[in-house]
């Protein structure tokens, strides 16, 4: 398996993981999300994505993955799903969730005991802000200004 293997591995997990962000965007039942757990079955290959309730949002069999027990290690598969986190958040892809911070994408056993943190989201992260947002604020700053020194 080469690099071009790894490629098309992380092209696969990365286009179910924008699955699993749409799914959580449009049927996500609970309350605020502050998880999302993924758990690679070595035998099988599937890799399959959780929300924080333990609802399985998105799935795919890697075939690359397939049959790996022995040869395929923890460090590779945390690699490649951390890569692919990593993207999507420098993509921005998480804004569209309504997400509590701290939020972290997890690799999980079967348990959803989590093996290790992937990306984590934390309140302290930059804030963008448009020049637009800014002007209006200021406006509406000023606005608010004038009208309480009119009373």
């Amino acid at each position: 398996m080469g690099t071009a293997g790894n490629r098309d591995t992380t092209t696969l997990i990365k286009d179910t993981f924008l699955q699993a962000i749409d799914s959580l965007n449009n049927d996500y039942k609970g309350s605020s999300l502050t998880d999302i757990f993924i758990t690679v079955d070595k035998e099988s290959g599937e890799v399959t994505f959780y929300d924080d309730e333990e609802n399985k949002v998105a799935d795919i069999v890697v075939f690359n993955w397939v049959d790996k027990m022995d040869e395929l290690g923890d460090s590779e598969v945390i690699s490649v799903l951390r890569d692919v986190s990593k993207q999507l958040d420098d993509e921005d892809k998480f804004d569209i969730l309504d997400i509590y911070k701290p939020f972290s994408v997890n690799y999980s056993d079967e348990n959803f005991i989590v093996v290790e943190e992937l990306l984590l989201i934390n309140e302290d992260s930059i804030v963008k802000f448009d020049e637009g947002m800014m002007e209006k604020f200021d406006r509406q700053f000023d606005d608010f200004l004038d009208k309480l020194l009119k009373e």
